[in-house]
Order: C-alpha cells, then sequence, then structure tokens
C-alpha cells in the first residue's frame, strides 16, 4: 500500500524560462553546498556518442578525490508526479554517456515508482516549490512579525527540495536557495532593521 504523500500534487506554476534559470541555479546550489572543485555547467548540451546525439537539459563536471565526474540532470515541468518510465529514460541516458549522476529536477512530485527506481539508481530527485508553500507551518507564529515577513518577501520565488528515500519518500533536504544565500539576506535584513542576531 502506498504512503500517502501530498507532494506528489504539488505542482509550481513557473514558466518555462524561469524554469530553466532555476533548474541552472539549483544545480550551482549543489555544487555550492558539496565545495565542488573545478565545477563547470553547461546548458542544452548536445552530444553524440556511438549510440546516437543526445541533448541533455544540464551537463555539469567536478572533480572529486582527483576523479573527473560527469552530472547528468533532466529538468521536467509537469502538473502531474513524474511517472517511473522518465527515470529510467535517465539512467540509461547516464550509461550511454558514461555519467557518474543523474538528477532530475521537476515542478511536480514523484510517483512511488519512480522514486524507487530513482533510489536504487542513484539518481537524485529534486521538486521546486512556490515558496510560501514551504513557509506555511510558520504562517501563524510569524503572521505579525514583520522582519521574517521582510525575509521570506525578498527569499527566491521557489524553492527547490531532494527528495529523501528513507524518510517516507518526502522531499526534505532544501537545495535552494543555498545556506550562502539565506545568510546573506540574513544579514541585510539584520541591518535593515538594525538587529544584533536572529534565529
Amino acid at each position: 500500500m502506498e504512503v500517502l504523500n501530498p507532494y506528489r500534487e504539488f505542482v509550481a506554476s513557473i514558466s518555462s524560462i524561469e524554469f530553466e534559470q532555476y533548474c541552472l541555479e539549483i544545480i550551482k546550489a549543489y555544487a555550492e553546498e558539496e565545495s565542488l572543485v573545478d565545477f563547470s555547467i553547461i546548458h542544452n548540451h548536445k552530444v553524440q556518442t556511438d549510440d546516437g546525439d543526445y541533448q541533455i537539459d544540464i551537463y555539469a563536471e567536478f572533480v572529486a578525490l582527483s576523479v573527473h565526474f560527469k552530472v547528468i540532470v533532466e529538468c521536467k515541468r509537469y502538473t502531474r508526479p513524474v511517472e517511473r518510465e522518465k527515470v529510467v529514460a535517465l539512467a540509461d541516458k547516464i550509461r550511454s554517456l558514461g555519467g557518474h549522476k543523474g538528477i532530475l529536477i521537476s515542478t511536480s512530485g514523484f510517483q512511488s515508482g519512480a522514486s524507487e527506481y530513482a533510489n536504487k539508481h542513484g539518481i537524485a530527485l529534486v521538486q521546486i516549490f512556490d515558496k510560501y508553500i514551504m513557509h506555511i507551518q510558520n504562517s501563524i507564529q510569524s503572521e505579525f512579525n514583520p522582519l521574517y515577513i521582510d525575509f521570506i518577501s525578498q527569499m527566491p520565488k521557489y524553492y527547490a527540495y531532494q527528495w529523501n528515500y528513507s524518510l517516507n519518500d518526502f522531499p526534505d533536504k532544501k537545495i535552494y536557495p543555498s545556506e550562502s544565500m539565506v545568510a546573506a539576506l540574513k544579514k541585510i535584513i539584520l541591518e535593515k532593521y538594525n538587529i544584533n542576531d536572529y534565529r
């Protein structure tokens, strides 16, 4: 029996141009969080192999442990949960291109079969949310707090969370905005309100 997961049904209303930009920002946030060395990123990359020609939404490279890693990213602007077949297609593309890691970014949630397959094949699933969806749980406490309201209003319009397979298949790890972006904005807000510290 499938666990009820409301996040599967959340859909971010984002234009195609905004979505592409956010996907690039999310991958850059991953690189920042992991302090990747020699990180590079290419949008809409075309690759020719013996298997045929491939179009890659985002192609990233970095060096870790003296190894050159290739990351293949697919961006799906859907209004329904992503199916298993889309994750299988990404896994096949990774194998054909000799990639080391796959990331699938979506404007909607993921079907349980998609999540299970991604977990078994080491593919990260990332979902974009409207920022107000992610702050709704704090709305009662912060309703009359102008500092908090100002902080949220200046945050990016959309957040990105990575799905956690072991935690009942929920998106729980914030990837974007990055910690450095949040810290920089907190500093601006604190200076604006002439406050030394705010948690």
